[in-house]
């Protein structure tokens, strides 16, 4: 909500409300189009939560050798 003042001196709610503003505006996940298959494979997620997994194991392993080789000293 917007808390400054409009250009004719009304605060900004009084402004918005004073519109007639009972449409209530439609949610974006409604205004989203299908994906082109129309279907998203039901293990989507799955690879989704493991490359997830396989990345932060790989930061990980790196941040263990700069470790042991002495590059990162925490303050």
């Amino acid at each position: 909500m917007l808390l400054g003042l409009t250009a004719l001196g009304a605060p900004a709610a009084q402004a918005a409300d004073s519109s007639g503003g009972t449409d209530t505006p439609e949610p974006a996940a409604a205004q989203l189009t299908p994906p082109s298959s129309g279907k998203v494979g039901g293990s989507a997620g799955l690879y989704a939560v493991g490359g997830g997994l396989v990345m932060v194991a790989g930061g990980a392993t790196l941040w263990v050798k700069r470790k042991r080789a002495g590059q990162i000293t925490i303050h």
